[in-house]
């Protein structure tokens, strides 16, 4: 594995938001290459704008991957179905 590359654990580990250069590692991708694409709006999944900086959500990063877990017993629990 490469610097660039993340694993499942890695990735399921990161908070609710990253960084922008954090998803585009995640992604394959350089630091230039994730900003360049957030300010063109063509980053592959949603980013946020918080000021001078990027987000991008952790759920939809995951999606993009194709890392959806399905949600556990303690987290459904209070939902009624």
């Amino acid at each position: 594995m490469n610097d660039c590359e993340m694993t499942e654990e890695e990735l399921f580990a990161l908070p609710v938001s990253v960084p922008l250069v954090t998803a585009g590692r995640a992604l394959g991708m350089g630091r230039t290459k994730a900003h360049e694409l957030a300010r063109r709006n063509e980053f592959p999944c949603r980013v946020l704008r918080l000021g001078g900086t990027y987000r991008v959500p952790k759920a939809d990063l995951l999606r993009l991957l194709g890392l959806e877990r399905e949600a556990r017993p303690r987290e459904m629990a209070g939902i009624a179905s």
